[in-house]
């Protein structure tokens, strides 16, 4: 009789899902054996060695000024290590090694740079007791020593010992060694536990003990340090920090299997102090950075420029990190090391900045401020800036903001730094914005000059109030000094730039309206970017646009006047008010404010990129025009006699404007001065601005020092 059809049906299912399970069976085993033979574990080769990779990283580039004088360099520190993976695998030619060592710092004389990593114990070997420190709770050398008792068992060890000696349950064992947890351990135990661990107890063939009781002792050191450094493979120990060269060439000489050197590089800063605000700062890339340096390239542990001149330039003072293989036998021992790609230095970068001009324009800053606050009592004279620039270039000479600190010790101060009202950190040459008062008037002239509002000898007159206005009349400042004259009367252009004549500019900017004045003090820079490679404020130019935004109002042809004469919701950065000087002082072109002179290859010393002045637009300012604008700006520095007395060094004849803002209050305007040198063909231009001087004059202290230091070094 023939099986029922269903039968034979189900049977042949099942064959056939056995051999489909043979077949699955023999290819993972097959797979697995592929996966798990050596020969094709990645790195690993068919002689039974392995490779791994080790990022070398590129040495990072100097910085420098413009006259080659470094700021910023690398210090190296070389530091003696020892390297897991090569030591001996046994124990007592482990401890050989170390001792080696040891003898070699000795010898060099570098045995105090020894590291001792939280070393818990006083005394020497065998008389060892713990340190105050190791029995607070509240202290790191506590931590270090719980933390290495619980990884070697020993708190195991001991609570055991307690169930035992005290007939506790296990619970009870655990809280009486917690609350007590160094008693329980004594430093007699823990050293004994070392002893033993590391075989330093051993005896030779002829029976003698193989390390001295002064060999444990400094053993016992080096092998704490290891336990509580977690020295591994992957880890390596270092054993005595910024070694003499004299160790290096010993280490080098000796061959001792183990013992190599890592090196540290640190920025480091000739000029502590100085230029603070600009140079700027390197560190670790965050977290949140690593997506963007990892597509540039970048290994994870990569130091880059954080702020300033480290970060603007960054691309340059980099370098591209190199990869060394290393080449491990079975027992990771090292066999043979190559660079798979060589590290190429990062290139340095040398600044428009002049080191000497800028430490000169710090030190006049700084004595300016205390000067005014010493001489009129104004305590509240605490903060300024000062910028000197090349008016036909844009090359930044010496850039200072005050108060300052120190980029040394910058991540020691920063709590301070910080807390402190005057705000040290704010870098106020670019990040701080004033109102730019009466320096805003020779930018009034060259524009009403061009544009044929006045001539040179168009004379306005000022009868000490402007009444144009039923709903607003200003006053000039004359008319409220407190003398005997409270007008100037019929005057033209230089004469009033030479006394700050706010009539006549009153007159003058209702003439030429705000749309004109503002498209001329664009083209002059004035609310428009610098150029400047770091991070600046644009600052606001007031008109219309800017009071709709601002304010949610409507812009009133009187405050048009206002803003002629530097006031309403004009306000602006030192370093904008340099580039606008500059250009109306050179004929009316407008450079990008840059602080990158040049760049310069590590290996071969050749320069791979020069600066080029970069022209950001140009004003059609005739000759006639620029001259007679300097002629009111020379007027006002020859008819002032303060103004005149701090310029009386500089061997060239200078121009300038003073400015005084308001504040809020009449005793703390902030001062501002506007100067450039020689007078008719300038070749420098300084912007003074101090907070809360009272007045333009006081500020012109700082840049006459500045004009005297940069023609003392020409």
């Amino acid at each position: 009789m023939n099986p029922p059809v269903r039968s034979r049906r189900t049977s042949r299912m099942w064959g056939l899902g056995v051999v489909f399970l043979l077949v699955c069976l023999f290819y993972i085993i097959r797979l697995a054996a592929l996966e798990l033979n050596p020969a094709n574990i990645k790195g690993h080769k068919q002689d039974g060695t392995t490779e791994r990779t080790v990022v070398v990283q590129a040495v990072r580039g100097q910085i420098y000024d413009r006259n080659g004088v470094p700021l910023v360099i690398n210090q190296y520190t070389y530091h003696l290590t020892i390297d897991y993976s090569v030591l001996p695998a046994e124990t007592n030619a482990r401890n050989d090694v170390v001792l080696q060592a040891l003898r070699m710092l000795e010898a060099c004389g570098d045995v105090g740079k020894f590291c001792t990593y939280s070393f818990p114990f006083d005394g020497y070997y065998p008389n060892l007791t713990y340190k105050s420190t190791a029995l607070d709770p509240a202290s790191d050398t506590y931590d270090t020593v719980t933390s290495v008792v619980q990884a070697n068992g020993l708190r195991r060890e001991a609570i055991l010992r307690i169930k035992d000696e005290k007939h506790m349950n296990t619970a009870e064992a655990t809280e009486y060694y917690e609350s007590t947890p160094l008693t329980c351990i004594t430093a007699e135990r823990l050293t004994r536990y070392f002893v033993k661990e590391y075989d330093l107890d051993a005896v030779d063939e002829n029976g003698k003990r193989r390390y001295s009781n002064g060999d444990i002792d400094r053993l016992i050191r080096i092998l704490w340090g290891m336990e509580a450094s977690g020295f591994s493979r992957a880890n390596d120990y270092v054993m005595a920090r910024d070694v003499t060269m004299e160790t290096i060439t010993r280490e080098k000489e000796m061959g001792i299997p183990g013992i190599g050197f890592t090196t540290d590089v640190a920025r480091v800063y000739c000029y502590p102090g100085i230029a603070s605000h600009i140079l700027g700062q390197t560190g670790p890339i965050y977290a949140e950075e690593w997506p963007m340096y990892k597509e540039l390239g970048y290994s994870m542990n990569a130091i880059v420029g954080k702020s300033g001149c480290e970060a603007a330039f960054e691309e340059y003072l980099h370098g591209r990190d190199g990869i060394k293989v290393i080449v491990e036998d079975e027992d990771g021992n090292i066999v043979r090391e190559y660079m798979k790609s060589e590290a190429v230095a990062g290139k340095d970068v040398y600044l428009t900045i002049d080191i000497e001009l800028q430490m000169a324009a710090e030190a006049a800053l700084a004595e300016n401020i205390a000067y005014i606050r010493q001489t009129y009592n104004r305590n509240e004279c605490e903060k300024g800036a000062i910028v000197a620039m090349d008016p036909n270039g844009g090359g930044i000479l010496a850039i200072a903001s005050y108060p300052t600190y120190d980029l040394a010790t910058y991540n020691r101060d920063y709590n301070s730094l910080a807390a402190d009202e005057r705000q040290p950190l704010l870098n106020r040459a670019l990040g701080g914005l004033y109102a730019p008062g009466s320096t805003f008037k020779p930018g009034m002239v060259a524009a009403a000059l061009t544009e044929g509002v006045i001539t040179a000898s168009t004379k306005l007159e000022c009868a000490g109030t402007y009444t144009y206005y039923q709903s607003y009349q200003p006053d000039c400042w004359i008319h409220n000094s407190g003398g005997s004259v409270r007008q100037h009367g019929w005057i033209n252009a230089a004469t009033a730039l030479q006394v700050s004549c706010n009539c006549y500019f009153y007159e003058v900017g209702r003439l030429m309206g705000i749309e004109r004045m503002n498209r001329y003090c664009s083209l002059f820079g004035l609310g428009e970017p610098t150029g400047i490679e770091l991070g600046e404020q644009i600052g606001s130019l007031a008109g219309p646009a800017h009071r709709q935004d601002l304010h949610g109002l409507e812009w009133q042809p009187t405050d048009t006047i206002a803003a002629a004469i530097g006031q309403s919701d004009n306000a602006f950065t030192p370093l904008q008010l340099g580039v606008y000087i500059s250009t109306v002082v050179n004929g009316g072109n407008r450079y990008a404010a840059h602080l990158l002179h040049k760049v310069r290859d590590f290996s071969t010393r050749e320069d791979v990129l020069v600066t080029r002045p970069i022209l950001l637009n140009s004003v059609d300012l005739p000759e006639a025009h620029r001259l007679s604008v300097i002629e009111g700006m020379e007027k006002m520095i020859t008819g002032s006699s303060s103004v005149s007395h701090y310029m009386r060094n500089v061997p060239v004849t200078v121009a300038g404007k003073t400015g005084t803002a308001q504040t809020g209050s009449k005793s703390t305007e902030n001062g501002l001065f506007v100067c450039c040198a020689p007078s008719r063909n300038p070749e420098i231009v300084v912007v003074s601005v101090i907070e809360r001087a009272g007045g333009g004059s006081y500020s012109a202290m700082s840049a006459g020092a500045v004009l005297e230091a940069y023609y003392a070094g020409k």
